[in-house]
Formats: C-alpha cells, sequence, structure tokens
C-alpha cells in the first residue's frame, strides 16, 4: 500500500528544516523559488526574479560563480548530485555562507527538470573556518590522537618534528615522539599513560614534557591535552607549546643568578633596593650574610636597618640618601654597622635612585661591599706608616745626635793638629801628629760614608745645579789624593780630554765624592803600578755635552764571582780586604746609589792581581758663563783677618778653646758666648762682623737665638752674617738653619782652610 505526502505536509516539513525550495523546468527555463527561499536571503519575491542566470549574476560571490557552474555541470552531465557551499549575497547582512543541494530529472536521458534547496549554514561554516584557521595556521603543534596513533596534525606539528611532510608524521606512533625517560626519571611510555587518564577523567590537563624530534634532537614544549569527540568518536586534541625560549631563558635566569649569588659571596658584596613608596626592603643573600642576619625573600624594615647604622655614622647615612633623593645624585660612601652579636662591621655602600613617570623618586637601589678586612688592614698600614715615620725621625734624631757627638770631639782632634804641624815640632813628633792626622781623616771618611747612606736610604738627598769647571773640579780631586798616593810610591795620572776645559751647570760636591770615593780607592788597593783618572768627550750638543769617567788601576783586582757583590752595602770583596784595607764597605754603593739618582750606571771591568777600572758617563747643560780652570789642590796660605770682629756661640770647651787659637792666629777680634742666650744679649752690646752660631747648646739653643737676634728692631740685625756650627750632615737640619735666617754653614769637623775661607768669605770690603 503507497501513501503521499499533502502540498500542506510538504511545506510544514520544508518550513521545520529551515531550507528554500526552488525548482527549475529545463524546457521552460523557468524557476520557482519557494517563499523561503526569498525570506533566507531577506528579499521580496518582487525583487529578485527566479532564474539561474539571475542566480549566478545577482546572489552568488564573484569568486564562488565557478564553484557554482561547474557543479551544475557535473550534475546535468554525469548525474553528480548538485551539492556546494557558496557565499550568497544577502538584503541586509552581505554575504553568507549556503549550502545549496539539488537533484535532476531524466528522460531518455536528457535532464528534463532539477529541484534543490538552499540551507543558511553560516555561523557553523564561519565556526568551521575559524577553527580550521586556528588549527591550520596556529606556530603551536595541534595533533588529533587516539588509541592507533595520530588521526590528524598542522602544518607546525611537521615543522616541530622535522618530517618531510603530513603523511609522514600521520604513519609514524607517537611514542617515537618522546625520549625513553623524563627528566623526573619516568619512562615516558608509562607516564604518557597517566597523563592521558588525568585528561580522559578531568576533561583536560597541561603538564610540561621533553619531545624528540625525528633527528633526535630532544626539545621541552608545554603540553595541553583536551578529549573532544571526532565523527562520534573520542579523540585526544593534543596541542604542543615549544618553550625551548622560555626554559633557555630561565636556564640563563638561573645561571646568571648563581653566577651573580657566587660572585656576591667571593667579593662580599650584596645587592639591595629600597621602594620608597611601599617601605619594602629587598636584599639578596649575600647581603643578609654581610649584616649577620638569615637571608630571607625580602629586605628588613627600615627601622630595623636604622638601628644597625653605628649611631656615629648615622648623619652621614642620612646626607647621603637625602642627597640621593632631592638631588638625584648617586651615593657613595664608607660606613660603620653594629652586627647582632655587636661587632662593629666597616661596609661601602653605593646607591642610586629610580625616578618613575611622574619624575618622583620612587625607589632606591644599589650594593654595599664587606670592607671590614680592608679597612683594618688600612688601619693596620695607618699605624705602620707612622711606626716608620716614627721609627726614621728617631733614627734622624739618633743619626743627627751621633754626628754631632762624634763630629765635636773631632774637630777637636783634626783641629789641635793642625795647629801642632803649625808649631814646628820635632821630627819625631812631626811623625806622629801625620800618623793622627792620617787616622783622623780615615775615621772622618768613615763617619761620613755611613751618614751620606743613610740620607740616601733615606731619600733626602738633594742635588745642586751650579756653574764648575770638569777640569779644574778633576785636579782638585787629584790634588786632594796625591799626598796618600806618593805615600805609596804611585804615580796618579790625569787623562783628560782638552775639550773638558769647559763649564757645566751641575753638582760639583756629589760628582766629586763619586769620583774621590774610585780615586782613594784606586790607591787605596794598589800597591804598585799607577792609577789614571781618564774622562773624555763622549757626545757634545749645542746646549749639552756627556762625558766619560772613567777611573783604572793596577791593584788587586776583583774576583770575577765577586763582581756583582762589591756595589752590596757593608760589602768588600773577599773577608780579609777589611782587615788588610780598612773601610766601611759603603763607598761603592754610595757612588752606584749617587750615579743612579742621576739616570747613570757604574760599570767596572776586572782582573783578579791585575788591576780594575772603573766607568761611567754622565750628561751635563752647558753653562754660558765659562770658567777659568783654577786648581785648589795646593793648602791656601794662612792669612791675616785683623780688622774683623767675631762672636763664637759655642759650649764645648774643647772648640771654644781650639777657636780661640784659630782667631788669634788670624788677629781677629772675638767674644766667646757659652749660649744662646748670652750670645742674644751679647750682640746688643757690641757690633760684630760676623757670628760663629753653634746649633746644639742648653738654655737657648742656635736656631732660636737666630731668631731672635733677626727679630732685633735695629736693620743691621737683619743683614748680620751668621754662619752655622753644625757637627750634624742631615740635610734636614742645614735646611732648617737657612729657614730660621742663617747665612752659610760649616760642619765640624773643619780644617783650618775651610774656617778661614767662610769668615773670609763675609769679610767687609
Amino acid at each position: 500500500m503507497s501513501s503521499a505526502f499533502t502540498i500542506e505536509s510538504l511545506e510544514m516539513v520544508i518550513s521545520g528544516i529551515n531550507a528554500g525550495i526552488w525548482d527549475w523546468d529545463f524546457d521552460t527555463d523557468e524557476q520557482i523559488w519557494s517563499d523561503r527561499f526569498f525570506e533566507l536571503l531577506e528579499y521580496q519575491p518582487n525583487e529578485v526574479l527566479p532564474g539561474y542566470e539571475n542566480f549566478t549574476k545577482i546572489l552568488v560571490h564573484p569568486d564562488d560563480k565557478e564553484t557554482v557552474s561547474n557543479a551544475v555541470k557535473a550534475q546535468l552531465e554525469q548525474n553528480i548530485p548538485y551539492n556546494v557551499q557558496v557565499r550568497l549575497l544577502t538584503k541586509y547582512r552581505g554575504y553568507r555562507y549556503f549550502e545549496c543541494r539539488g537533484n535532476a530529472k531524466f528522460a531518455n536521458g536528457k535532464p528534463v527538470r532539477m529541484v534543490g534547496s538552499i540551507t543558511d549554514i553560516h555561523e557553523h561554516y564561519s565556526l568551521r573556518e575559524k577553527l580550521s584557521v586556528v588549527f591550520e595556521h596556529s606556530t603551536d603543534a595541534h595533533l588529533l590522537i587516539d588509541d592507533r596513533g595520530i588521526l590528524d596534525c598542522n602544518q607546525a606539528a611537521v615543522q616541530m618534528l622535522r618530517c618531510q611532510d603530513k603523511s609522514e608524521l600521520l604513519t609514524i606512533h607517537p611514542a617515537k615522539f618522546s625520549p625513553e625517560f623524563q627528566p623526573d626519571g619516568r619512562r615516558s611510555a608509562d607516564k604518557s599513560l597517566e597523563m592521558d587518564y588525568i585528561a580522559r577523567k578531568t576533561g583536560y590537563n597541561r603538564f610540561e614534557w621533553v619531545h624528540k624530534r625525528l633527528d633526535g634532537e630532544e626539545f621541552p614544549v608545554e603540553v595541553t591535552l583536551n578529549p573532544v569527540h571526532i565523527d562520534n568518536k573520542k579523540v585526544l586534541l593534543v596541542v604542543w607549546h615549544d618553550i625551548s625560549h622560555r626554559k633557555n631563558a630561565e636556564e640563563l635566569i638561573r645561571r646568571n643568578e648563581a653566577m651573580l649569588a657566587e660572585s656576591q659571596q667571593l667579593t662580599h658584596s650584596g645587592s639591595w633596593e629600597a621602594d620608597l613608596v611601599t617601605g619594602q626592603n629587598y636584599w639578596s643573600d649575600e647581603a643578609f650574610r654581610i649584616f649577620g642576619l638569615e637571608p630571607n625573600s625580602t629586605g628588613p624594615n627600615t627601622e630595623l636597618f636604622s638601628q644597625m647604622i653605628h649611631p656615629d655614622d648615622m648623619h652621614l647615612y642620612i646626607s647621603h640618601i637625602k642627597d640621593a633623593v632631592s638631588n638625584l645624585n648617586p651615593a657613595s660612601f664608607d660606613l660603620r654597622i653594629v652586627l647582632p652579636d655587636g661587632k662593629i662591621k666597616f661596609i661601602h655602600a653605593i646607591g642610586k635612585p629610580f625616578v618613575d613617570q611622574t619624575g618622583r623618586v620612587a625607589k632606591l637601589y644599589g650594593a654595599i661591599m664587606d670592607i671590614d678586612a680592608q679597612k683594618k688592614n688600612e688601619q693596620e698600614l695607618i699605624k705602620a706608616k707612622e711606626d716608620a715615620e716614627m721609627a726614621g725621625v728617631a733614627k734622624s734624631q739618633f743619626l743627627s745626635t751621633m754626628s754631632h757627638e762624634i763630629r765635636t770631639p773631632m774637630n777637636a782632634v783634626i783641629g789641635f793638629t793642625h795647629l801642632l804641624l803649625q808649631q814646628d815640632p820635632k821630627p819625631e813628633q812631626m811623625e806622629y801628629l801625620n800618623i793622627l792626622k792620617f787616622s783622623a781623616e780615615n775615621l772622618l771618611v768613615l763617619i761620613n760614608d755611613i751618614l751620606d747612606f743613610s740620607k740616601i736610604e733615606a731619600g733626602k738627598i738633594e742635588f745642586e745645579e751650579v756653574d764648575f769647571n770638569i777640569l779644574s773640579l778633576l785636579e782638585n780631586i787629584r790634588s786632594g789624593n796625591t799626598q796618600k798616593a806618593d805615600e805609596k810610591g804611585i804615580p796618579l795620572k790625569l787623562n783628560i780630554d782638552k775639550e773638558l776645559d769647559l763649564t757645566v751647570v751641575g753638582d760639583p760636591v756629589r760628582l766629586g765624592q763619586i769620583l774621590t770615593n774610585l780615586v782613594s780607592n784606586a790607591v787605596k788597593f794598589t800597591e804598585a803600578g799607577e792609577v789614571t783618572v781618564s774622562a773624555s768627550v763622549a757626545n757634545r750638543g749645542k746646549e749639552s755635552v756627556t762625558v766619560d769617567f772613567e777611573v783604572a788601576d793596577t791593584g788587586i783586582g776583583i774576583p770575577a764571582e765577586k763582581i756583582n757583590n762589591i756595589f752590596d752595602s757593608f760589602t768588600q770583596a773577599t773577608s780579609d780586604t777589611t782587615r788588610k784595607y780598612g773601610g766601611s764597605g759603603l763607598g761603592l754603593t754610595i757612588t752606584k746609589r749617587l750615579l743612579e739618582l742621576l739616570k747613570s750606571t757604574i760599570q767596572v771591568r776586572s782582573e783578579q792581581d791585575k788591576g780594575s777600572v772603573f766607568f761611567f758617563s754622565l750628561p751635563f747643560k752647558l753653562s754660558e758663563t765659562q770658567l777659568a780652570n783654577k786648581t785648589s789642590g795646593a793648602t791656601a796660605d794662612i792669612q791675616s783677618l785683623k780688622g774683623m770682629k767675631v762672636l763664637i756661640v759655642e759650649d764645648n770647651a774643647v772648640n771654644i778653646f781650639l777657636m780661640k787659637n784659630f782667631m788669634k792666629q788670624w788677629e781677629i777680634d772675638f767674644d766667646v758666648a757659652e749660649n744662646g742666650l748670652i750670645a742674644y744679649e751679647t750682640v746688643q752690646q757690641n757690633d760684630y762682623d760676623l757670628i760663629l752660631m753653634d746649633l746644639q747648646m742648653p738654655i737657648m739653643d742656635g736656631y732660636e737665638a737666630t731668631a731672635k737676634i733677626r727679630y732685633l728692631p735695629d736693620p743691621k740685625y737683619a743683614t748680620l752674617p751668621i754662619i752655622a756650627l753644625t757637627a750634624s750632615a742631615m740635610l734636614d737640619i742645614k735646611d732648617l738653619a737657612f729657614q730660621i735666617g742663617m747665612n752659610d754653614y760649616i760642619s765640624k769637623p773643619f780644617t783650618p782652610n775651610d774656617l778661614f775661607a767662610k769668615i773670609a768669605a763675609y769679610r767687609k770690603k
């Protein structure tokens, strides 16, 4: 029994499925569109005439016309059902997606009629399109996985796993893309089952995982599992987000934090930040340790921190903080803190203000360094320096005192020896006096060597810049050593370049000391042969000249293994040298040090038992004033200074007695004052041409007496010549004498010629 639907029932069905119906008669080429057809497209029946041409020309999107044409052609020519999804133009909402379906009726192999429908699928199609875009174009890998393997994936998954294409990836079981073990030590196969179970049970699971690319490279991902239904089958939508960059960044941060923590521990420095808005402080672990506190997630509050600052340094801390906040100046200062156990520690704090967008200082941040050991070392160094300076002062005072105590009696020995030699002594007395004179002079050389060495060690050597004639100086040195050479029967020769009869600028005293040391050594260590002093011009320019000096002897020589040691302090070439020849062992040391201070070097060639040659070079500036060659080796003739009146200020009775004899010999009128106070009173009662002022005296010393004399109201006292008599060879004492107002000085012990020359230089013309 057959049944037929009524027209009413068919219209109800059509209305229920929300579809528009169309009917196309090929014989008449006419189409009929249902009312619902027009309603879905939002048109009135009279606004668009039904028909294939109008449908494709007016309603179908230009990009979809070919799709409609091909589908209709396939239906009519191959009887393939017409089914397309295209965009149709609605009246008010623009183009929307519709599904167009249709079937043709054929008669004698030809289509005679075609009936179909249109259905609005825009919302469904738009959602599917969006999901497709997310699936295909996401940078994360998307995969659909069931119990058998991978059902589908996007291109990102292909690239992430480094497969050739999608088809290759779909043939590989997902287990192959995981290493055997995960970082926690669990097998990937076991752990993956647990992760899948959690996702299916809870509907969602997110976790980190290590995957493996097809080439074997492992990489970290964040995995998201979502159970979904595809074709009525429950599968897992798997999303892999590659977190390699994040992990690398986290590892870099972790490594940097570890390195920072290690470096802060090694350098005893910590970092800090103070939030001025919230009042919260943040400290690094090492900052806590510096303050003797256990590390915490945040720093101590401001009140606790302030209590740990040493009370005496609180004003310093507050001033730097105010300056940083008010003037935006970085702070850097030392500070003392009080640890919880009461110990005091030095730290160095540096800080910098942070300004927010409003221009307000919102934070202070910086670092602190534990400088307690450094500060204690500095304090120890300061104390050691002070102790060394005090020791230096004590040494200087000791040398000055010893110099005075030794030179004062030496002055009497040498002075009276000279006086006795002038008294026409008996032959045997002459021999004794000469031996006494020789011994005294040797003793004086030893004293001078020790004092010169001490001055060099203390860095108190000063070099003069005066005009002198080189040839004259060399002849004087020869004359000064001739007597000793003659006593030994040794010729002392000069071999001097004629060009050296010129005047240069330098220190003749120190150059003379250097050459005298070398010549006296050569004479002392030579028993037979000769000693030769040579000098020649090595180089001469318009403003300077370089001179080569050489002292050669035919003496005992120096063993090859000892040559490098002869310039050491208190050192002789052999142990019996001192016993046989005497000496302090300082002469060559002083010579070497003086030449080094003059930017030169002493050199030596020597062969044992055949002699030695010492040589060096020195540059000099040429003087604009040429001095005549004056040889002054001979003892000056004793002359009369009659008419001069001198005040002798001296407390040593022996020296007074000696000075009186000299004054009488030179016909000088003199008075004696035993100390500075008597001299100050005496000088106001008499008119003197010169004062010989001893420096170290009881009641009032020579410095104070000179200063008081210079301040006397009569102008003559400002220019009255005052010569210091000093038994000290220390430069600072001589400098002080000049600063006080003395005109000149003469060191004890002095020869009669030296004293006479000094007094005569101030004789009124």
